[in-house]
């Protein structure tokens, strides 16, 4: 017979049936190996020791202990049943820990913002950082170690390397099946997957910390009789911090990438509502879990990253913790190479003094503060609730008579507090920069003092156009002076701190490029444009019984109850008849937009504030003047026309929160304007973010201390050296 030709039936050595006839059992290998590990390992009769309990058993501790245990009794202390204030509360102290103040307001705000989603999603955020703390504390436990170890003996290095090149090339669905078939599904075997895939980032960066501490203090250590512990833990382990504390960022990141395969392996969680979303095309359910999804990750990204690494967006982490998953010294060079840069310009040097010029325009801009935080105070409506008239009934009739202060729900409401907390923070940033220009607060400047006036500026003027409701028309609501008064404080607060801005000593750490910013002058011209959809939107919805049923549907639900009543009609049948009518009538719902005359009236004002967002990128992204300060100035005002967009919007949409019957709520054309307003910022952010206050070094400051000394006339005028 042939071997290349197929004879009596034969196959032929080139055809690809030959390769049936020399097939490699290996899944069958593979699979005799879990059988036998299951049989002999796990928790039956002919095992010799229970191996994967004793496995399973940290993980499962871990869960039931601190998480949730799944029984009726719920201690205090469990993640999934503590308040909601209490989660954010320890995520406050957390993030003041371990990084500053600034960053645990930022997490229990964040958080905070979660529970507002509704309290499925919170009880899914709860076990969502469950989930990801228990992940991270098990891989510090057990890769720091291993790290420890590969980084003092090369033998466990190069036995570990192959290894962790395996787990990460290796896809986790591949490894997913036996932690199933071992420990079933669930939270446990979930989190062992996530820590395969998150685990060896840990491993590589603590090693390579270990070896790049310096032989020449290890071996000074030594001299000086120090025991080998003393020498890791004096030594090594603090010049390696950075590296480790860089390993376990990286391994969180990783972490909250796995969700939606722990989602799959039935451990519940955000990664199950985003699962749940995708099955049933639930476009409501993913945008809600997705975005308390992206906030959590941002919070645990936040808490855990280094210094040097404060300015990138959590996106950029992420893409940087994937690129550098195989070569992890990229990202020691770079903080390496960001601290450095940070000691040069700090040596030698401190913050420039206000001088006279921008302490008047600060003072103006504080004046102005203090107007616009007073006329919180004041009456800003009469008769009626401006915004609780929306989504409220009774206010036609219950509140004639009555005032209503700035901080009222039926006053200025959510518009008047962002007013006095913005005005509180101008009025701080003058105070800042008077006795401590530049060491407190990176926004607690001119540039800060010019973003929050105009934001003051566009709310307080967004309350006074926000055309009344239907009810409170009928009520004849009236403004009060407070709004008038806020409107006026805060126009001489933008007036001073656009002075302030004018003369302040603020420079660029590195040169912007020398062009036009086509590109940001293309995406300002498209918020244009999603102005406009936004504002043919729908800002209101009404779905409330009494504005969606008829008179006939009215008098069809009375009829059934009376029938029900009567005994003529089963209950259940008449509650399906009555449930089936108002379900079609919420079929025609009301609806209204932004131009409507019984809408919020932001049509024009949200396109003029979009066409000032316009035109001052112009300036900003280069096409007048190329100058570094004059781009960097229109910057600071195009993110304040941002900010001030996406502040009126969250004011509307919070206001109408605090006071919304069942059944009413704000529309698309909110989320729409507020992504308008986060553009505008996000345009300006890479310019903004390379400005500081100038500072002044040694020399100079010796320089001026001498010029400014009165010449002794018998001495003759000292000419004074620069350094």
């Amino acid at each position: 017979m042939s071997l290349i030709t197929a004879q009596d039936g034969d196959v032929g050595a080139l055809e690809n049936e030959v390769l049936d006839e020399w097939e490699l059992p290996v899944g069958e290998w593979v699979d005799q190996i879990v059988k036998w590990v299951d049989q002999n390992l796990g928790d039956t009769d002919d095992a010799w020791f229970d191996l994967l309990g004793a496995i399973k058993w940290p993980f499962e501790f871990l869960f039931t202990t601190f998480v949730r245990d799944g029984s009726t009794h719920h201690p205090w202390w469990e993640l999934t049943d503590m308040p909601w204030w209490g989660v954010c509360g320890i995520f406050f102290v957390i993030g003041t820990l371990f990084r500053n103040a600034k960053i645990g307001l930022f997490a229990a705000g964040s958080l905070a913002l979660c529970g507002l989603l509704g309290t499925e999603y919170w009880d899914e955020v709860s076990l969502t950082l469950g989930l990801i703390i228990v992940a991270v504390l098990l891989c510090a436990l057990i890769g720091i170690p291993l790290g420890v170890l590969a980084g003092r003996m090369d033998p466990v290095w190069e036995a570990l390397r192959p290894i962790l090149d395996a787990m990460q090339v290796v896809h986790s669905f591949v490894y997913m099946l036996p932690f199933i078939f071992f420990f079933s599904i669930g939270e446990e075997s979930a989190t062992m997957v996530t820590m395969v895939f998150a685990i060896p980032p840990l491993i590589r960066l603590t090693n390579l910390g270990i070896r790049q501490v310096p032989d020449d203090v290890v071996e000074a250590a030594r001299a000086y009789g120090a025991p080998e512990w003393r020498v890791l833990f004096d030594v090594q382990l603090p010049l390696a911090r950075q590296a480790i504390m860089t390993g376990l960022n990286q391994t969180l990141l990783l972490s909250v990438s796995m969700l939606g395969i722990a989602a799959i392996m039935g451990a519940g969680g955000l990664g199950q509502l985003v699962f749940r979303a995708v099955q049933n095309q639930d476009v409501a359910l993913g945008a809600s879990s997705g975005l308390a999804l992206f906030v959590v990750a941002v919070v645990l990204d936040r808490i855990s990253q280094t210094q040097a690494n404060d300015g990138m967006n959590l996106l950029g982490r992420i893409a940087q913790a994937w690129t550098a998953r195989k070569n992890p010294e990229l990202l020691l060079a770079q903080e390496e190479q960001a601290e450095k840069t940070g000691e040069r310009a700090d040596s030698g040097s401190s913050m420039a003094p206000a001088e006279a010029p921008e302490v008047q325009g600060a003072m103006i801009a504080s004046v102005g503060a203090v107007i616009a935080a007073v006329a919180v105070f004041l009456t800003w409506g009469k008769d009626a609730g401006l915004l609780s008239g929306y989504s409220r009934r009774g206010d036609d009739t219950d509140l004639v008579g009555e005032t209503f202060a700035g901080w009222s729900a039926e006053g200025g409401s959510w518009f008047g507090l962002i007013v006095l907390g913005l005005a509180l923070t101008v009025i701080l940033a003058v105070g800042v920069t008077r006795w401590r220009p530049g060491t407190t607060g990176r926004w607690l400047g001119p540039d800060g003092a010019v973003l929050f006036s105009v934001t003051m500026l566009v709310v307080s003027i967004g309350y006074l156009v926000t055309s009344p409701s239907i009810l409170a028309d009928a009520a004849g609501y009236e403004h009060g002076i407070g709004v008038y008064v806020a409107i006026i404080g805060s126009a001489i607060a933008v007036a001073g701190s656009v002075r302030w801005l004018a003369v302040a000593p603020f420079a660029a750490d590195r040169p912007l490029p020398a062009r036009v910013n086509w590109g940001r002058l293309a995406v300002a011209a498209f918020c244009v444009v999603w102005a406009i959809a936004a504002s043919f939107s729908a800002w209101t919805s009404d779905e409330r019984a009494d504005t969606v049923l008829t008179p006939e549907d009215e008098a069809r639900i009375a009829e059934i109850r009376e029938q029900v009543a009567a005994g003529d009609l089963p209950g259940a049948e008449g509650a399906a008849e009555i449930v089936a009518i108002s379900s079609s009538a919420r079929q025609d719902r009301l609806v209204y937009d932004a131009w409507h005359s019984d809408g919020p009236g932001y049509g024009t004002y949200l396109l003029i504030l979009a066409g000032i967002g316009l035109v001052a990128s112009v300036p900003a992204s280069g096409l007048v003047r190329l100058d570094e300060p004059y781009r960097w100035r229109w910057s600071v005002v195009t993110a304040g026309v941002g900010l001030g967009i996406t502040s009126l919007t969250l004011a509307f949409v919070v206001s109408i929160l605090r006071t919304a019957d069942p059944r009413f709520s704000t529309g698309a054309g909110c989320l729409l304007a507020l992504v308008v307003g986060f553009v505008f910022i996000v345009t300006s952010r890479n310019v903004l973010a390379e400005f500081r206050r100038a500072k002044v070094f040694s020399g100079d400051r010796e320089y001026h201390e001498a010029a400014a000394e009165p010449a002794d006339p018998a001495a003759g005028a000292p000419v004074p050296a620069r350094a």
